[in-house]
């Protein structure tokens, strides 16, 4: 926990030593937001106008979600290819499509698919707000690789004016997996040997709702490289809070449940420490966001890196890395 202090701590104040900017510079960057082409689409100079994202991600991201508390309940630690695009339209509506391509039981291939339409709002001076829905397609319900989620909605806003913008974020989602396992084994019974042999199913339906209090910095640099090009980094820190609550139901019978119980994989850290059905409503995490971009007339490289500290008791491990690097195309 120290260290994670620290570390934050260091990331705040590195930032700010390095962020500083004088009115020559500021010019500089107001120009090239009201005459880029690029930036007239990412900035709030301009008149707003409609487009296309290619993206193509690679890392250990298993989900598309903008909701760090779903994110953060991932256990991937395999490499997963994202390829998607995304319709921006000028009113703030739009729309994104994602695949998800890994490798299972040596194989490789697509096992989940998401959609996304959402509403971006950032003409007011004050705030800049998102509203999002998401919906997961599964190609194999019994894969660990694929999300626990099939459909979540999430939404934020964010206040502009001051240096260290504070935000809120809330999110409710909901899903159900699946566990399988083959039990094929013998045991000694009144000194006899016998051999047990069957499959057990369990299914988890689960909810999770979530609130978190951000704050944020966007560090701009621009003519980094040449006269159209510009880079933005932007360190966000989450606290975030939440309710869970599942629901398990078995497929075995009686005898052979406490046996297949042992053996069940632990999907989930934020549901499997739960004894009852329901959580309550308490602090879950502390995150950090870490988003780099680098643009450069129609193409950007955005690598990110996002770190989630788990806060009530658990036996797993409390950390959770996740990374994911993006390239793509705005046109």
């Amino acid at each position: 926990m120290r260290t994670l202090i620290f570390f934050l701590t260091g990331v705040l104040f590195l930032s700010k030593c390095f962020a500083q900017a004088d009115p020559s510079d500021k010019q500089i960057m107001d120009s090239l937001l009201q005459n880029d082409e690029m930036l007239k689409l990412i900035g709030d100079f301009g008149k707003p106008v409609s487009y296309f994202r290619a993206n193509l991600g690679a890392g250990n991201q298993l989900y598309s979600s903008d909701d760090k508390a779903v994110e953060s309940l991932q256990n991937t630690r395999q490499l997963i290819i994202s390829p998607s695009i995304g319709y921006y339209h000028k009113s703030g509506f739009g729309m994104s499509l994602a695949g998800f391509l890994l490798s299972e039981n040596k194989k490789t291939d697509f096992y989940q698919y998401s959609i996304s339409p959402f509403y971006n709002y950032s003409r007011s001076k004050i705030v800049e707000a998102s509203l999002s829905y998401t919906h997961y397609f599964q190609k194999n319900i019994y894969s660990a690789n694929t999300s626990p989620i099939q459909n979540e909605l999430y939404g934020n806003i964010v206040f502009k004016k001051p240096w260290l913008k504070p935000g809120i974020a809330t999110g409710y989602a909901l899903g159900t997996y699946h566990e399988i396992i083959n039990i094929d084994t013998f045991v000694r019974i009144a000194n006899q040997r016998i051999h047990i042999k069957y499959i057990d199913t369990t299914t988890i339906k689960l909810s999770s709702f979530s609130l978190a209090g951000t704050v944020e910095h966007t560090f701009a640099f621009y003519n980094v490289f040449s006269k159209k090009d510009g880079l933005t980094f932007v360190p966000q820190f989450s606290l975030i809070a939440g309710i869970n609550s599942y629901k398990i139901s078995h497929k075995s019978s009686v005898a052979n449940y406490n046996a297949f119980t042992k053996r069940l994989s632990k999907r989930i850290r934020h549901f499997q420490s739960q004894s009852a059905q329901n959580s309550k409503f308490e602090a879950q995490s502390l995150s950090l966001d870490l988003d780099l971009n680098y643009f450069t007339g129609i193409f950007y490289f955005e690598p990110e890196f996002y770190l989630d500290y788990y806060l009530p008791k658990t036996h797993d491990k409390r950390v959770t890395q996740i990374f994911n690097f993006n390239i793509g195309i705005t046109f």
